[in-house]
């Protein structure tokens, strides 16, 4: 988007562009060197160019309301289409023998597991995880995928160094196939995503449709992916909340996983797949 909408000779008036999420620029650090201020520059020129397009798809109403407010944009050229789930791949397995498959990811233990997918940036609040993990004897936690931060897994691993959780903490950074992270889901007792802003993020439904009850913050776009399906975090930075939130889910897990089904079938290709074909039909 960004070279496309900086060239005049762009043909805006025959173009469809796909627009997952804006970078908030406010967020971005302060002190940027000459080729950061240069980048931004020519992005904000870009972002300005996003009201010429005669028509935009974006995930979320979450995303049209910001494109609507701060690019002035009719509300009439944006439509909004979710990315969707294929629920032939992201299942329910019968027949995983947790002992061997952990095993084979280099994990032995016969503990309940908390799951994170996805990256360590700040937002993502991977600290607030690992604090309760000082209190949570009966868990291990995985975390899976690169950190694309990589100050911040070493400020992880320094925390976990620091607080004895060598045997209680696993980062894996890369699984061999699609199938092997369903499987992931599919043995996680709690699938934990306590976020501080998200414009529209797909781990947490896919938790869901592999019957992994969610513990997740609603901050930003994670409301509408989530609305009452899972248990929210009302403060996601606070680690007596999620502590507690963790503890009380045996009471309620079979509920959560009956709301988490029924939240992910919004997201289903079938339904999904119609609004891409009325559009252009």
């Amino acid at each position: 988007m960004l070279l496309y909408t900086l060239f005049p000779f762009f043909p805006y008036k025959t173009s469809t562009f796909i627009i997952h999420d804006i970078r908030d620029i406010s967020m971005t650090t302060k002190k940027m060197n000459f080729m950061e201020r240069c980048y931004f520059y020519f992005w904000k020129v870009a972002q300005n160019n996003i009201k010429k397009l005669e028509q935009i798809i974006t995930p979320s109403e979450f995303t049209k309301n910001k494109i609507i407010k701060h690019y002035w944009v009719d509300w009439n050229k944006i439509h909004v289409i979710y990315s969707p789930l294929d629920l032939w791949l992201y299942k329910i397995f019968d027949d995983i023998n947790k002992k061997d498959f952990l095993k084979k990811n280099w994990i032995e233990t016969d503990k309940k597991i908390l799951l994170n997918v996805w990256s360590e940036e700040s937002r993502k609040n991977i600290i607030t995880i690992l604090k309760t993990m000082r209190e949570l004897d009966e868990y291990i936690f995985i975390k899976i995928w690169k950190p694309i931060i990589k100050q911040n897994r070493e400020s992880h691993l320094k925390f976990i160094k620091d607080n004895k959780l060598d045997n209680k903490v696993y980062f894996i950074d890369f699984v061999e196939t699609n199938e092997d992270l369903v499987k992931f889901y599919n043995i996680a007792d709690i699938f934990v995503f306590p976020s501080l802003f998200e414009w529209f993020w797909r781990p947490p439904i896919e938790a869901q449709a592999c019957w992994c009850p969610v513990i997740s913050s609603i901050k930003w776009g994670l409301k509408e992916v989530i609305w009452d399906s899972a248990v929210i975090l009302k403060d996601p930075e606070d680690k007596n909340e999620l502590l507690w939130k963790i503890a009380s889910m045996d009471e309620i897990k079979n509920k959560i996983i009956k709301m988490g089904l029924k939240n992910v079938d919004r997201f289903s290709l079938g339904n999904n797949i119609s609004k891409w074909n009325n559009l252009f039909t």
